[in-house]
Parts: C-alpha cells; structure tokens; sequence
C-alpha cells in the first residue's frame, strides 16, 4: 500500500471538506497528530487546536486563511448558521482525533440514575435523617457502605 504524509492542516482540511459520515477514519490515520498534541503545553496545545479550526473553517467555507481566523474569533452568535456547524463539527473531529479520551482500565462511574425504592424505606431514611447535619448524613452513610458488601 503506498503511504504519503500528511500535515495537520492538511489533514485537518480534507477532513472537513468532507460530509459528515462520508470519511471514517481509523485511529491509526491521526495517531501521530494525537502524539504530538501530547507532548504540547497547555500554551502549544491551544495554538494546535486553533490551527485545527482555521483549517477546518478552510476546508469546508472554502475560504483564506486570513478569513478563517476572522471567522474563528466571531463569537457564537455572530457566525453563521454554517460558519457555526463547521465549528462545531471541527471542535468535536479535534476532540475525537487529536485529544482523544485515554483508555482505562478502570470500571467507569456510574451515573446517578434513578433507583426504585419502596415509599417506606424512603419514610424511614427520612426519620432518621431528620435534624442531623450534612456532615453527619455523610459520615453515618460512609461508615454504613464501609460494613456492607454488594453483590
């Protein structure tokens, strides 16, 4: 397979010059991007991610450089409908390719979601809850879930 390099500006342009949907990439295709971005400051990470946008606004508006950085420094409300799907799109593909969320190996959090609990239960926490601070709501339920083992 005959491979060619890319630049991020480049890259980042063809990528917006796509549809959405049209081009998926595979994460080996933006790995050395990502690694970069890595080794940047807060300082270089953020000139990166600008670069990304400018490009991206380039790729898909079609216009100059020097547009693209206007249009980059417009606040929300005074871009366009299409200038504003373009940086949406260019932010999300920079977050997905460039930043990427590191792989764990830890179980991920669990969201608070609504649990069934019978009326009574809820009757009774509140009886005993009644008139103790949060600190010793707090330190009465650590010392109950430290005793007890889940299935």
């Amino acid at each position: 397979m005959n491979q060619s390099k890319v630049t991020m500006a480049v890259f980042s342009q063809r990528l917006a010059a796509k549809q959405m949907g049209e081009l998926r990439l595979l994460e080996e295709a933006t790995r050395p991007f990502h690694k970069h971005y890595q080794k940047l400051d807060a300082e270089g990470q953020t000139a990166y991610r600008t670069e990304w946008m400018c490009n991206a606004f380039i790729g898909a508006l079609k216009v100059s450089e020097k547009k693209a950085g206007e249009i980059l420094s417009q606040s929300r409300d005074d871009r366009t409908k299409d200038q504003q799907a373009v940086y949406y799109r260019a932010s999300n593909s920079f977050k997905y390719h460039i930043i990427r969320a590191e792989k764990t190996d830890t179980e991920p959090v669990k969201s608070h979601a609504r649990v069934a609990v019978p009326k009574v239960k809820v009757e009774q926490a509140v009886k005993l809850f009644a008139g103790m601070t949060r600190e010793q709501i707090n330190a009465l339920v650590d010392r109950a879930l430290s005793q007890i083992t889940f299935e």
